[in-house]
């Protein structure tokens, strides 16, 4: 994503073909000269589906585009991200018969927030959930790590996370604490009611204040001698328990 905030740049053959999948509207698809492939000539279906410029180009001004990264041949111009705020937060909640939501608190590394937000919208959560501040910059790089994933999650900003979670509590939503060493399983907890769980950064983990204010804080059962998981794999493990118990 550019720092345009008309438009984003997003690379990658996976981040590409989800793009056009989604709602966002696509302005044009860039592809290397020598781009081949299942994968290629499915975005070129699409885009021509949607009847989306298809413009072919050098590899070279494709990195013109995207700045030095791995692009596979492959980039698009779309419409700035969609980034609702708090008020349409709760609009939105009360349309969802059992809420599964996901808020990060701090999350700052764009690889850790990329693959939380595909395991995410894998697991079938509702929304992901961001402060305003002190979180990674939701761009390409983010994009390209989700395998587009994030074009199909509504995501909400949020200036005062305290006082959002205090609200989500305030409407029947369980909020859980991820934290290392609590006391409370989550083998243990009721994780079949509506619930939004709080995922920390990758050194802070979830604010003190932040956890005093959530229903409770749970932990994931460790029988090995390291720390901790990162935030990534940690919250797959969680996402997928409430899976198990929802389905159970």
């Amino acid at each position: 994503m550019t720092a345009n905030p008309e438009y984003q740049i997003i690379y990658g053959r996976q981040p590409v073909t989800e793009l056009l999948r989604s709602n966002y509207r696509v302005l044009s698809i860039y592809i290397a000269h020598d781009s081949s492939g299942k994968i290629v000539n499915q975005i070129l279906r699409l885009a021509e589906r949607k009847n989306i410029p298809i413009k072919t180009i050098p590899k070279n001004d494709i990195q013109k585009l995207t700045g030095p990264v791995v692009h596979q041949g492959i980039a698009a111009k779309a419409e700035a991200l969609h980034l609702n705020d708090q008020i349409e937060l709760f609009s939105f909640i009360r349309n969802i018969e059992n809420p599964f939501l996901l808020i990060m608190d701090q999350v700052q590394d764009p690889h850790n927030m990329g693959a939380i937000i595909r395991t995410a919208e894998i697991a079938g959560v509702n929304a992901i959930i961001l402060p305003e501040k002190g979180s990674a910059q939701l761009n390409a790089t983010v994009a390209k790590t989700s395998a587009g994933a994030l074009f199909h999650l509504p995501i909400f900003q949020v200036n005062d996370l305290y006082t959002a979670i205090d609200s989500l509590n305030g409407t029947g939503i369980n909020t859980w604490a991820l934290m290392p060493g609590s006391e409370k399983s989550m083998y243990d907890t009721n994780l079949k009611k509506p619930l939004a769980l709080v995922i920390g950064s990758e050194g802070e983990g979830v604010r003190k204040n932040i956890a005093k204010i959530c229903t409770g804080k749970i932990t994931i059962p460790q029988f090995g001698k390291i720390e901790s998981l990162n935030a990534s794999v940690a919250s797959a493990v969680v996402l997928y328990e409430v899976v198990r118990q929802r389905k159970s």
